[in-house]
């Protein structure tokens, strides 16, 4: 496995140097929002491999705070339905004090069995970034105050130009506004941060996170909401057809690093089943298109 993660890594570029141990400037807190697909009629074996190894591993790389998964519910976008998206099924929001250390350890790391990945997972429709306030002085985790509850996403580019002004808006104008909707109870603008861990451009520069208390009301207020004048479908300085509307539904509660680093004894013994019994596994040179993890 190592000498295959060297291969593929020489092939597509050049290993990069961790940077976390020399880094002077102080650490970035973010949020990683995670969008996967898995292989049809492999779910369930996705799903096992995600929620009780794959989240296990992250929780204990430095820096992590919490994290949690979610499926798409089925509540979404009805009168508004062309701005429903993205078409990813399962989405998971880590939490972390460290941003750089998270990336580093995940280039380390990553396809071999420290962080196994399973064939389950279709590498080709995963999305990865981390995501900073867009303004305020709150750090990400503090802004994105975890409620352990169905969330609803509200994805976005900027007109070329024009981000400023998008994310004065949103905040100023435009988030307050949508907080008193009916089963919203918090949300924040976040932007796409300066570092990545992978080799690709963020589909949404923007995403906007809320919780809510109730999906279907949620969305029913919201697609009504959408229907007058000043909202984003029609805001000036955002791209509209960049806009993707999505709403999920918890599937795992929240799960932290303090948990991941003192299983109980029933719980680790489950965790190592799972680990003997995963099956295939994924690595970097199956799929040339999809995940490139910066090297």
């Amino acid at each position: 496995m190592d000498e295959m993660v060297k291969t593929a890594a020489t092939e597509k570029q050049s290993i990069k140097e961790p940077v976390s141990a020399v880094r002077k400037d102080a650490a970035l807190s973010s949020i990683f929002i995670v969008m996967t697909e898995a292989v049809e009629g492999q779910e369930d074996e996705f799903n096992d491999w995600y929620t009780n190894i794959h989240c296990h591993d992250t929780m204990r790389f430095k820096g992590s705070v919490a994290t949690q998964r979610w499926k798409l519910a089925p509540y979404q976008l009805r009168y508004n339905a062309r701005f429903n998206g993205p078409e990813q099924q399962w989405l998971c929001i880590y939490e972390m004090t460290d941003t750089q250390e998270n990336i580093d350890v995940h280039v380390e790391t990553c396809f071999t069995d420290l962080l196994p990945i399973t064939s389950a997972q279709r590498i080709d429709k995963a999305e990865d970034f981390y995501y900073v306030p867009a303004g305020g002085t709150k750090s990400a985790v503090e802004a994105y105050n975890a409620r352990d509850s169905d969330v609803l996403l509200i994805r976005m580019n900027a007109l070329k130009g024009k981000e400023a002004e998008l994310v004065r808006w949103y905040r100023e104008e435009y988030l307050p506004r949508t907080l008193k909707l009916i089963g919203f109870t918090d949300g924040e603008l976040y932007k796409a941060a300066d570092i990545q861990l992978i080799d690709a451009v963020p589909r949404y520069q923007f995403s906007a996170v809320y919780h809510i208390a109730d999906a279907m009301v949620a969305v029913e207020s919201l697609d009504s909401h959408l229907a007058q004048p000043g909202t984003i479908l029609d805001c000036p300085f955002a791209d509209p057809a960049s806009i993707g509307v999505a709403c999920y539904s918890a599937i795992t509660n929240r799960f932290t690093s303090e948990q991941a680093h003192h299983l109980p004894a029933v719980q680790r013994r489950l965790e190592d089943e799972f680990r003997a019994n995963m099956g295939d596994r994924r690595h970097m040179t199956e799929s040339p298109d999809g995940l490139k993890i910066k090297r």
